[in-house]
């Protein structure tokens, strides 16, 4: 978009100075040069969309941070206050990958080499801390949110005094896709955590968007974070959520394998092409960007001090974050919660869509910098707002959901042992998604569902 752009800004400026050349009136001169500086300033304008467009696209990587933890009353404020003596454990069984790299950073950087006595399971190890039988843990910071689901004050009774990161390629080969004339899938994840985007952890809002550029159809499929299914890199079964634990690939990976698998009768695999991640700071700061956001509640509710009625609703992002999250008054559960996810995705697109959204647009981005990751390229983004712009096609947005049935396990793989809550699928819902994401792929159109 950039370069197109600018070039037409060039050709004005330069008509502009010609005709100032040919002009006696100095009236003449004058209008012609506010409005050629008028001009290079909104060059400036859109070299900075472009900036910004460029810092939040084509994201690749995911952030692994490993802590070392110990209790409040520990005389250790650091790890230089230890010794290779020092009782520390690790869950090497479930992160060895993680744990080895922290180790050998810890003796690169810190002159500490350790050697962590083993544990099979995450509550076992923290059992052994608050016991006193280790003096420290070192603890992958993605698996704490599962600790604190049994253990409530975890976060407050700990203290971390080191921290250890690295950054590793997400691995996605697909398909090259035209944005302009292919249908493409983007998996909307959003992470249970508040500042790093690129930080690995839980996914609990987890969404499959298909784009149809041709008919102009958003097809939105949500899928309940606790859907028990098998994970794409060892096919053992697991809360969808904790796929996200080993990043956003996983999920992804995951989901097609879900879908893919949920009939022999489709003719071709369905590919997810994108990511896109936001967390919980995201949604405030996006909505707020927006000047708010209209959501539909499915039925009456209070959260975050803000009264919803079923219906229309406008938040600002504090309010979207309480909409989005509350559960447990309803007797839906999660299922209204996905409900209500996908009413403020419909509500962000509707209001991103908007012919106000583009002059608006640089502020809007200069808002949310760093507030999400998006796996598509900028070339490709570029072309889809051109194509906004030029055309001002207006889009259907068609939400569904899979759905399932809730029980328990003591089967799943992140939290071995332990009875939990996961929601068995209903494949019947699964077929369905697929088959119409496979038709939007064709090019059909899809009703309301």
């Amino acid at each position: 978009m950039l370069v197109p752009v600018l070039l037409t800004l060039a050709i004005i400026t330069i008509l502009f100075v010609l005709w100032l050349q040919k002009s006696s009136r100095n009236f003449s001169r004058v209008t012609a040069v506010v409005l050629t500086v008028v001009m290079l300033l909104s060059s400036v304008q859109v070299s900075k969309i472009s900036n910004l467009i460029e810092s939040a696209t084509g994201a690749d990587s995911k952030l692994h941070t490993v802590n070392v933890l110990v209790m409040n009353e520990s005389k250790f404020q650091t790890v230089k206050d230890m010794n290779s003596d020092d009782k520390v454990g690790a869950n090497l069984l479930a992160d060895a990958k993680h744990i080895n790299n922290a180790l050998k950073q810890m003796e690169d950087t810190d002159k500490l080499k350790v050697t962590p006595k083993e544990y099979s399971n995450y509550f076992d190890l923290v059992a052994a801390l608050y016991d006193g039988k280790l003096d420290a843990i070192i603890l992958n910071q993605a698996y704490i949110p599962l600790i604190t689901e049994v253990k409530e004050n975890f976060e407050k009774e700990v203290r971390v005094i080191a921290s250890y990161e690295y950054t590793e390629k997400i691995v996605n080969k697909k398909e090259p896709v035209n944005v302009l004339k292919d249908t493409f899938t983007v998996f909307v994840s959003g992470i249970d955590t508040y500042g790093s985007i690129k930080s690995v952890s839980r996914s609990d809002v987890n969404m499959l968007v298909t784009v149809n550029p041709v008919t102009n159809q958003i097809l939105l499929t949500s899928i309940p974070r606790d859907y028990y299914v098998k994970l794409n890199k060892n096919g053992k079964k697991d809360k969808l959520t904790h796929a996200g634990l080993y990043g956003v690939d996983e999920s992804m990976k995951t989901l097609e394998d879900l879908l893919n698998d949920s009939s022999s009768n489709l003719e071709k695999t369905i590919d997810v092409d994108y990511f896109l991640r936001v967390n919980f700071s995201s949604v405030t700061k996006i909505a707020n960007a927006l000047g708010g956001v209209s959501v539909r509640a499915e039925e009456n509710f209070t959260a975050g001090g803000k009264q919803f009625i079923r219906g229309e609703n406008y938040v600002n992002g504090q309010e979207a974050l309480a909409f989005t999250r509350e559960r447990y008054q309803f007797k839906g559960g999660d299922n209204v919660r996905v409900k209500h996810q996908q009413a403020l995705m419909t509500g962000v697109l509707n209001k991103v869509m908007s012919p106000s959204i583009i002059t608006n647009f640089s502020s809007f981005l200069s808002s949310i910098k760093g507030e999400f990751e998006f796996s598509m390229d900028d070339g490709d983004l570029n072309k889809l707002i051109k194509k906004k712009i030029d055309s001002m096609p207006s889009w259907e947005i068609i939400p569904i959901q899979l759905s399932g049935t809730g029980s328990k396990s003591n089967n799943v793989y992140s939290l071995p042992g332990r009875s939990l809550y996961v929601m068995e699928p209903n494949y019947d819902t699964v077929r369905k998604a697929a088959e119409l994401i496979l038709k939007m792929e064709r090019n059909e159109k899809i009703e309301k569902q």
